[in-house]
């Protein structure tokens, strides 16, 4: 029986023992990084509105030193993006826009 079963089998089909266990986890490749800004070590624990304020700030500044859409920012917006409720970012933006942003930009 077992040498009719081998003369069946087409030769490019691997065996049981040459195939890779199945895993649901994408390639390593495909997988992204997902970055959120550092902790503040000193008050980890804390409401991190300030932080949000600072890296929003933080981002404009570099952008209107280095320009807009500058590579040196992105980590920034990113920073703020992740900390910030987007309510905040969406008045904060409106302000800039009016001129009337209490922010140090």
């Amino acid at each position: 029986f077992g040498v009719l079963l081998s003369s069946t089998m087409p030769a490019d089909i691997p065996s049981a023992h040459d195939l890779e266990p199945y895993t649901d986890a994408p390639p390593a490749k495909l997988k992204k990084a997902l970055k959120t800004t550092p902790n503040d070590v000193k008050s980890p624990e804390c409401n991190q509105a300030k932080h949000c304020y600072w890296k929003y700030n933080e981002f404009f500044r570099c952008e209107k030193a280095k320009g807009e859409g500058a590579i040196q920012c992105a980590a920034l917006k990113q920073q703020f993006t992740s900390l910030c409720p987007v309510e905040w970012v969406e008045r904060w933006d409106e302000q800039r826009e009016n001129g009337v942003f209490p922010g140090p930009l």
